[in-house]
């Protein structure tokens, strides 16, 4: 009898997206994947959308640590800004951020 070697499953994202917002944010062409880079990179555990920013607020152990916006993680995974935003949320100081970007 030969034995058949099974694929391993890509593992789920263990984090958690707050959002009440999911079909204007695709209707733009967000990526709801590209949070799984943050997650990896930075440990955040949940994801808070708040629409009237178009931005995430980052959450790690229940603790609010940095925003990011909906535009800036499309340019963080290689597209185009996908929307005009008007109304900017409050950035968090340079020495308490942390999301490193590439221009900043």
């Amino acid at each position: 009898m030969t034995e058949t070697k099974r694929k391993p499953r890509a593992k789920a994202p263990s984090y958690e997206v707050v959002c009440d917002e999911r079909g204007f944010l695709e209707t733009k062409g967000f990526d709801f994947s590209w949070l799984d880079m943050l997650h990896a990179d930075y440990g955040f555990d949940t994801f808070q959308y708040i629409h009237k920013f178009r931005a995430f607020r980052c959450y790690k152990e229940g603790k609010h640590l940095d925003w990011i916006d909906i535009n800036d993680l499309a340019l963080l995974n290689g597209k185009r800004r996908i929307a005009e935003i008007l109304l900017k949320h409050q950035q968090v100081s340079p020495k308490r951020a942390v999301i490193q970007y590439p221009w900043r």
